[in-house]
């Protein structure tokens, strides 16, 4: 059983002892920053994630954080929404809009699509290999 190791901070780039991705103090911070976004929440539930942001001096990235971990439930706040991870757009689904999921699943499919006849030429030419070397 390996024990703890160090690592840097993925925040602030600080040299600590890994308990998870961040040292102490910014996971102390980020857990500041997010008793200010949800007090702020608990006020103005109607606001858009820039008024919430301005309102408590937290990044729109860090707020979209705690979106995503679902520590902030969008079905709770109507007019919470945050970009796409892709285009911008805002959304208040998943990590990327509907149009980009569509984007990227046709040129999934297309590389798909491309690779099997070349799996298939190479599992040919495998086998005839193979049967000259018997």
């Amino acid at each position: 059983m390996a024990g703890p190791q160090l690592g840097n901070c993925r925040k602030c780039g600080k040299l600590f002892l890994r308990i998870r991705d961040i040292c102490d103090l910014c996971y102390q911070k980020q857990e500041d920053d997010y008793l200010k976004v949800t007090s702020h929440l608990r006020d103005y539930s109607s606001c858009t994630i820039q008024e919430l942001s301005d309102a408590t001096g937290v990044s729109v990235k860090q707020i979209r954080e705690y979106i995503l971990a679902q520590r902030i439930l969008l079905r709770d706040f109507q007019n919470l929404s945050y970009p796409c991870e892709t285009c911008g757009t805002m959304i208040q689904g998943e990590g990327k809009c509907p149009t980009c999921t569509g984007t990227l699943n046709h040129l999934l499919e297309q590389v798909d699509n491309k690779q099997e006849p070349q799996v298939t030429k190479e599992r040919k030419s495998y086998l005839r290999v193979s049967s000259n070397r018997f």
